[in-house]
C-alpha cells in the first residue's frame, strides 16, 4: 500500500511495475520495439469510471471502453515488454518528460528507455504509429542513442507533409519521395518519407539516419477482384524500411486479439472489481507471452491456441 496518498493506481500500479521489471532484467528482446496501444475491457455500470481513477474510450479498438495501456512488444517473439497505464488527462503531464517536451513523445521516450536500459543501453529502435510520430519524437530519440521510425499524421509541425502530399499528387501506387533535414545547429540528421500506397493514398513518415535504408525492399502485395471475379494480385514497390515497418506494425494488435479473443479469461471471469479485472487482463498477458515465446523457441508442433491456451484456464479456475 505504499504511495496511496499520492497515487490513485496504487493498488495495481505495484504489479505493472513488477511486470516492467522482470521484462528488463530477465527477457531478451530484439533491437526493434513496435510500441501501441492494448486495453483492459471494464463498462462501468453504477458510476462513471466503475471505480477506477480513470477510464479511456478509444473508438478504433475492439474493446473500445476500459484501462489503457501504452504497450512496449518484440516484434521478433511478440513478447509484451513494457506496459505504461495512461492515468488520465490529470495525472500524465507530470509524469517524466511530459512538462518538457510533450506528453505523446514523453510517452514514447520513456517507453524506449525502457527497451535501452533491457538491451543494456546500447541502441536500439522504436518503431510506432501515427499516436506517437512526430519530428520532436524522433528528435528527442536519437538524442538520447535510439533510433526510430514513425507514421506521420496530425503530428506534423516542422514536417514538410504538405510538400510531399502535392509532390506525389496524382502519381500511381509504389511512387515514394524521400527528404533529409539536418539541425544547423546540433547537426541532427532527420529523413522524411512519402510513400505512395496507392494512387488515392500517401503515407508519411518520419525516421532518424540509422532505421534503415530507403533502397528496394518486399513489395506490397496489393489484392483486387478481376472481370473474372477472381482474386488478382499486384505487387507495389515501396522501400525497405517501410516494409520492414509494415511487417512488424502489428505486433501489439497480435497479441492483444490473442489475449481477448483467444485466452479471453477476462469473459470467462465475471467480476464487478476493476482491480480484480486488471489483474486478470495483467494474467492474460502473462500467459500469452508464454504461449508466444513456445512458439517462437518451436516447442509445440500444433499451431493453434487450443492446446496451451485451455489447460491454462482450466488451471486458474
Amino acid at each position: 500500500e505504499s504511495g496511496k496518498e499520492t497515487n490513485e493506481w496504487w493498488r495495481f500500479q505495484g504489479a505493472v511495475d513488477e511486470f516492467n521489471y522482470l521484462r528488463k532484467n530477465r527477457l531478451l528482446s530484439g533491437f526493434w520495439m513496435l510500441i501501441d496501444e492494448s486495453m483492459s475491457a471494464w463498462r462501468p455500470r453504477t458510476s462513471p469510471t466503475g471505480n477506477l481513477p480513470n477510464i479511456s474510450f478509444i473508438f478504433r479498438k475492439p474493446e473500445n471502453l476500459g484501462t489503457e495501456f501504452k504497450s512496449a512488444c518484440c516484434p521478433l517473439t511478440g513478447v509484451m515488454t513494457c506496459l505504461e497505464i495512461q492515468k488520465g488527462a490529470r495525472i500524465m503531464p507530470n509524469e517524466p518528460f511530459s512538462r518538457e517536451i510533450g506528453a505523446t513523445a514523453a510517452c514514447t521516450v520513456r517507453l524506449g528507455l525502457h527497451h535501452q536500459a533491457s538491451q543494456g543501453n546500447r541502441s536500439c529502435g522504436v518503431k510506432g504509429d501515427s499516436w506517437f510520430g512526430s519530428v520532436k519524437t524522433c528528435l528527442n530519440l536519437y538524442s538520447r542513442g535510439m533510433e526510430g521510425i514513425f507514421q506521420v499524421k496530425t503530428g506534423h509541425r516542422m514536417y514538410p507533409k504538405a510538400f510531399i502530399e502535392d509532390s506525389v499528387k496524382g502519381m500511381p501506387g509504389g511512387v515514394h519521395t524521400v527528404l533529409e533535414g539536418v539541425n544547423g545547429h546540433t547537426g541532427e540528421r532527420l529523413i522524411a518519407i512519402g510513400y505512395r500506397y496507392s494512387s488515392k493514398t500517401t503515407c508519411c513518415f518520419v525516421m532518424t539516419t540509422g532505421a534503415g535504408t530507403t533502397r528496394p525492399g518486399l513489395p506490397y502485395e496489393m489484392k483486387y477482384p478481376t472481370e473474372q471475379g477472381n482474386v488478382g494480385v499486384r505487387y507495389v514497390d515501396r522501400p525497405d524500411v517501410i516494409s520492414r515497418y509494415f511487417a512488424d506494425s502489428n505486433s501489439v494488435d497480435r497479441h492483444n486479439q490473442a489475449r481477448q479473443f483467444e485466452l479471453h479469461l477476462e469473459k470467462c471471469w465475471v467480476t464487478m472489481d476493476p482491480y480484480f479485472r486488471l489483474h486478470t487482463t495483467l494474467l492474460g498477458i502473462c500467459v500469452t507471452d508464454a504461449w508466444k515465446l513456445a512458439h517462437h523457441h518451436n516447442l509445440f508442433k500444433q499451431r493453434g491456441g487450443v492446446r496451451f491456451y485451455q489447460p491454462c484456464e482450466d488451471d486458474c479456475s
